[in-house]
């Protein structure tokens, strides 16, 4: 088994040094990140703005239901005010990542930033426009346009990289205000660069009669279609964990894979409710953090409960010290501090825990048991209240306690396997101790 972990680890890590600093992904995940914030404000007042409630759908306790049927009647009266600050996020989240992304790229490239990035917004938004009458195609500003939003980020800072580090710029006289002298800095690389990429687009719209967004969206809802099941998203679950045990961080191997599908079907769930239809992906970023990560990568929250119980004082103690943040789904303290890390024993339940926490979600929730998540809650919420605001079901939380228990059915014999060795390793050091202090 040794031989079989040494191998993988010697395969492994060439892997995780090229994709921890391939600074295209790094901008991609950056990009995705940034956008967090403006998905997690965006989905408190979607809250708002779609109570979960109707006159037909009551609880039948009265106050509650006065409370409730308040809020319903003060939402639909406000609908305009609420949803405004959602379309200002959500609705737009694709020219925020393009904004993000090459500011990103452009940052690892030690260039001017802020030019770049504003530049790149500016080509993706000439790139949506059709010939004919200039209008702007506002779906490629909404969740599918999220990852065309990346590659025209990235396209556009790599032409304009070459174009400046060519010199091919405006150089202005000793004494103009450096403000001033990097706008227009910018403004060739930025010039050549639109050229290219619009006149890229102009010959796609002549060519096929379509704007590049619409080809695009076309062909990735077929690959979105090929990853976005549960075969493929639990086979990659498992091997993210498989590489997180070794040190490689999933946010740089399949993050570019996994972040941009959750944060796509995330939003439009999202817009999906806000229209008053129904939702219709099941795998999102809540999905993720609270029935696949439940604890952190791994699904380590019931294993911080079982280290309390043992016998081992070391492992003990790390149960001590992990819990807590365990519950806000970060479990670093865990996942160096028992270790699991370069762990043999421990490394076989971290990939099969959260494979079996996704298989089960995503079969209660394709069953309609569970409601798919139509909010976007902070990933740091704990597990049950997340996974309840996410879907707007308290089935959620129940299934989220019901989890917690087969995953400590699962990790537990492997904690005995390795607290029998840690607690041979610890009567070993209390002999030497016993030695040196006769």
């Amino acid at each position: 088994m040794q031989k079989f972990f040494d191998w993988l680890e010697e395969k492994l890590m060439p892997l995780a040094n090229f994709f921890g600093s391939q600074r295209h992904l790094l901008a991609m995940r950056d990009g995705i990140v940034s956008a967090i914030p403006l998905t997690i404000i965006g989905s408190i007042f979607l809250i708002l703005a779609c109570p979960p409630v109707s006159p037909d759908n009551l609880t039948g306790i009265g106050i509650l239901d006065n409370l409730l049927l308040g809020w319903y009647h003060w939402a639909n009266a406000n609908s305009a005010y609420l949803l405004a600050p959602f379309n200002a996020t959500m609705g737009i989240m694709s020219l925020f990542i393009c904004f993000a992304a090459a500011y990103s790229l452009a940052k690892s490239y030690d260039k001017k930033a802020i030019n770049y990035s504003l530049s790149s917004v500016a080509i993706y938004i000439l790139v949506c426009s059709p010939v004919t009458d200039g209008a702007i195609l506002t779906s490629a500003f909404e969740n599918k346009g999220i990852l065309l939003s990346i590659i025209v980020a990235l396209l556009s800072v790599e032409i304009m990289k070459f174009v400046e580090n060519r010199g091919w710029t405006i150089h202005m006289p000793k004494g103009v205000p450096p403000v001033v002298a990097n706008s227009f800095a910018a403004l060739f690389p930025f010039g050549f660069a639109m050229i290219v990429l619009y006149g890229v687009s102009l010959i796609c719209q002549l060519t096929t009669g379509q704007l590049i967004p619409d080809l695009f969206f076309s062909m990735f809802e077929n690959v979105k279609a090929s990853v976005d099941n549960l075969f493929m998203v639990s086979t990659l679950t498992a091997f993210e964990n498989l590489l997180f045990g070794f040190g490689v961080h999933p946010t740089t191997v399949v993050g570019p894979i996994l972040d941009p599908l959750e944060l796509i079907n995330a939003t439009a769930n999202a817009e999906l409710y806000a229209q008053g239809l129904a939702p219709t992906h099941i795998y999102t970023g809540p999905f993720w953090s609270f029935y696949t990560a439940l604890g952190g990568g791994g699904a380590t929250l019931a294993l911080a409960f079982l280290l309390l119980r043992s016998k081992s004082k070391q492992m003990k103690e790390v149960g001590r010290i992990a819990i807590i943040p365990s519950l806000f789904n970060i479990n670093e303290p865990l996942i160096f501090g028992l270790p699991i890390f370069l762990n043999p024993i421990m490394i076989i339940p971290f990939m099969i825990v959260p494979t079996v926490n996704t298989i089960l979600g995503w079969l209660l929730t394709a069953s309609g048991i569970i409601k798919m998540a139509v909010i976007n809650a902070p990933w740091t919420a704990p597990a049950p209240i997340g996974a309840m605001i996410s879907t707007l079901d308290w089935k959620a939380a129940v299934f989220v306690l019901a989890l917690i228990v087969v995953d400590a059915f699962i990790y537990y014999p492997f904690v005995k396997m390795y607290e029998k060795t840690k607690l041979q390793e610890e009567v070993e050091e209390a002999q030497i101790e016993e030695e040196v202090n006769v």
